[in-house]
């Protein structure tokens, strides 16, 4: 590659669930702030369209109409198994056709349901939030070179920190498989819980699938993160205050800081946070005795 050429190309990052809430707040900051080309992957054509469209005319009323070239709509449903392959296949064409750049740098697996999304049903929220995150790390992780984040929330500590100490262990323990995880949240799902129940479930199971892609794909940097406490359609009506755009500066610093630990988690502020209890921004990093601090390595198989 000639000097030219790697002056001239840029990160291109897939965001899930980027036509609203935290997903358009980042396709926003990674396209004007940090000169990305970005993949905005929205289930409806129409809204995923003017999300697109409205971030062009934003770069142009900015004085960067160059940086209206740099956003593009990807068809997917992050729930649906076709849809999936079907938006790999797309974008796998689109970048082999691109003349800056032929892989992803990122994935940023932030579509999610609950509290106040979706239908509330336990499948649908469960197909987005732990399924939709797998099945789109394994039909993009070909095209990956650097890094995936995983769109946790703080919810998932709040489900682990009311359970026995059986439970604490087993989703945070880097030995537990795919398998076991699975068949754990199908007897866990109905049943509630604290944590937000459900929703909690899904997202500390999350956090366990981070995990385990830590150690499965060991050539990419993988983390989840908190977003923290955001006012969106998600969290419409629960007293949220934080805008969108503070919601992603911990998604930020695990797509691009060089201190990132891949298969641990991270608080809203950017810092390690424990996975069974809370820990508030602004705190100390969390380094506690816990499954967090695990040496995972002798886990790579």
């Amino acid at each position: 590659m000639t000097t030219t050429e790697e002056e001239t190309k840029k990160k291109v990052i897939l965001v899930t669930g980027g036509n609203t809430g935290i997903g358009y707040a980042l396709c926003k900051q990674l396209v004007l702030e940090h000169d990305c080309v970005v993949y905005l992957g929205a289930r409806n054509v129409e809204r995923g369209t003017k999300a697109v469209q409205d971030i062009q005319e934003l770069a142009n009323r900015t004085g960067a109409p160059e940086k209206a070239q740099n956003i593009h709509f990807l068809l997917i449903d992050v729930s649906d198994d076709a849809s999936v392959q079907a938006a790999a296949a797309t974008l796998k064409a689109q970048l082999g056709s691109s003349s800056s750049s032929s892989s992803l740098y990122g994935l940023v697996n932030n579509a999610g349901v609950g509290l106040k999304t979706g239908s509330g049903c336990e499948n649908e929220l469960l197909a987005t939030n732990l399924y939709g995150p797998k099945r789109v790390t394994e039909a993009f992780v070909t095209m990956i070179e650097q890094r995936i984040v995983n769109v946790s929330s703080g919810a998932a500590s709040m489900y682990l920190r009311d359970q026995s100490s059986e439970v604490k262990h087993f989703f945070t323990n880097p030995a537990t498989t795919w398998e076991a995880l699975k068949s754990e949240v199908d007897k866990k799902k109905t049943l509630g819980g604290g944590g937000m129940g459900a929703y909690g479930l899904s997202k500390a199971a999350l956090n366990l699938l981070t995990i385990q892609q830590g150690l499965l794909y060991p050539n990419l940097v993988c983390s989840s993160i908190s977003p923290g406490f955001i006012a969106t359609q998600l969290t419409a009506g629960w007293g949220a205050k934080l805008t969108p755009e503070q919601g992603t500066v911990s998604i930020r610093k695990c797509l691009f800081s060089s201190d990132i630990i891949s298969g641990y988690y991270y608080g809203s502020d950017g810092l390690r946070s424990p996975l069974t209890m809370t820990r508030d921004p602004g705190t100390p990093e969390y380094k506690g005795e816990d499954e967090t601090t695990i040496d995972r390595s002798k886990y790579n198989k």
